[in-house]
């Protein structure tokens, strides 16, 4: 099952189309594919450690449905390093 799903994952690109005219392709580095039947149970596993590991460095989360609003009060260098630092885990 972990192979399928990794599989389903990667090697996934994305090209845009406005009207006749179509994008370059673009290799997706993240997300899963729109409209698919594991794209929520994809979130909901993705989600919930992202909100667990942004609160440890003190990065405040609020969550609704698809939607993932970040914020952090900077008032020193420290939190500047703390936000870069839960961002980039």
């Amino acid at each position: 099952m972990l192979s399928w799903i990794e599989t389903f994952l990667t090697g996934r690109t994305h090209q845009t189309k406005i009207q006749t005219h179509l994008s370059d392709i673009a290799a997706l580095i993240s997300g899963v594919v729109r409209g698919s039947g594991i794209g929520p149970l994809m979130l909901l596993i993705y989600i919930n450690e992202l909100a667990t590991i942004l609160e440890n460095y003190g990065v405040k989360i609020k969550l609704f449905a698809d939607d993932a609003k970040l914020y952090i009060q900077i008032l020193n260098d420290f939190d500047v390093v703390q936000l870069q630092l839960a961002l980039t885990h």
